[in-house]
């Protein structure tokens, strides 16, 4: 054998093992995607079945009463009501009221917002999105973001707020308040506000 074809038959057999390994490697680049394709199909179906299990009761259209000694107290009605898990939480979707020291007909102030998550077992009540608090007198508070206890008699949040009342607008940021919206507080206040 020549020099030249030596040569030659040692590029080929290069040229066969390079191009025999791209192949190896592009089935296994394939191989690979197609297992984490397959592996996310598994990990979505597990996520499927983990939050249908999780979900132990779904209320369309439901309301809880709360009561202390056969009195009613606070009664909240919502367009979802979800549990999960066994515990007293649900998280409470599709628009809500919670009617405050009464019942619909008969109450010191009204929440209402968005979603949010209830605690049944305490009477607490995490409200988002489009929030509002309206007392006996009329105020009206607004925000995005609110946490009320039964267990406490407060309200309280530390985002944007606006206050309504009958003499005025006043804007700030953060809120504490008793349960019924009757005394307040705003934290960090802004805006003008016209006194009688």
């Amino acid at each position: 054998m020549t020099e030249a074809s030596r040569l030659n038959h040692i590029l080929l057999c290069s040229v066969i093992i390079v191009a025999s390994s791209c192949l190896v490697n592009n089935n296994n680049e394939k191989s690979n995607e197609k297992t984490q394709e397959l592996e996310l199909d598994l990990e979505l179906d597990k996520s499927d079945e983990l939050n249908e299990q999780r979900s132990i009761q779904v209320i369309i259209n439901g309301s809880f009463s709360y009561s202390e000694k056969g009195k009613i107290k606070n009664v909240l009605e919502a367009g979802k009501l979800e549990r999960f898990e066994d515990n007293d939480i649900w998280e409470v979707e599709d628009g809500f009221t919670l009617y405050i020291s009464g019942d619909k007909t008969s109450n010191q102030a009204t929440l209402s917002g968005g979603r949010g998550v209830y605690d049944s077992k305490i009477g607490h009540l995490i409200a988002r999105d489009d929030v509002v608090l309206v007392n006996n007198e009329g105020d009206r508070l607004k925000t995005e973001y609110l946490v009320w206890s039964n267990d406490s008699d407060k309200v309280h949040t530390n985002r944007p707020v606006s206050v309504e009342t009958s003499t005025g607008i006043l804007f700030g940021r953060g809120l504490v308040a008793d349960g019924r919206f009757e005394n307040y507080k705003i934290l960090e206040p802004t805006g003008s506000f016209d006194l009688p």
